[in-house]
């Protein structure tokens, strides 16, 4: 008889594992717009993946449809559980505003952002300088939106493994593991 270890890899796991990790690393650090912004494009990373993940469990034809975009996945699951994407319930507002977050930074194209009015030229490159001057979805990743964000995205995780009765820590798992038992001899 031989026995041999296996386990059931889950990629989503270990995104949502390394946003925690960022989570945890942004409360002991100074913050920056440059250190929330890796934490957004994650966050959008780890939510897309877990849909996958629920997505490859619970619907039959994902492989079919997985490349379909996000929106599209979060309404087939949906769908698939029998209930209507309201899309104007907080989690779901929440993963809207991050894939539009992500998609400012990926997709984002030169804009002009026009500063207040200012008496004297030193001012006026005082406020050129500030790391907060920018667009005003850029200006606003600060720390307390990462701590929202932080609850909201739990929150969402939780709502979409409720569609399938899968448990508030589903989105947390990375590998289950378990011992095969092969017997040679019959």
């Amino acid at each position: 008889m031989k026995f041999q270890p296996a386990v059931d890899f889950t990629a989503q796991g270990i995104n949502i594992r390394t946003l925690m990790t960022m989570f945890r690393d942004f409360e002991e650090v100074p913050v920056t717009v440059e250190k929330v912004v890796p934490m957004v494009v994650f966050m959008a990373f780890s939510i897309e993946s877990y849909l996958n993940s629920i997505g490859s469990r619970r619907v039959k034809i994902w492989d079919e449809i997985e490349r379909v975009p996000w929106k599209s996945k979060v309404d087939i699951l949906h769908r698939n559980a029998g209930v209507t994407a309201v899309w104007g319930d907080r989690h779901l507002q929440f993963a809207r505003e991050i894939f539009k977050l992500r998609d400012n930074l990926a997709h984002g194209k030169p804009e002009e952002v026009l500063g207040p009015m200012v008496d004297c030229n030193e001012q006026a490159i005082a406020i050129l300088e500030s790391a907060d001057f920018g667009p005003a979805w850029y200006s606003a990743l600060n720390k307390d939106w990462v701590m929202k964000a932080k609850s909201d995205f739990t929150n969402l995780m939780q709502k979409l493994a409720a569609l399938y009765e899968l448990g508030d820590s589903d989105h947390l798992c990375a590998a289950v593991g378990r011992v095969i038992t092969v017997d040679h001899g019959h």
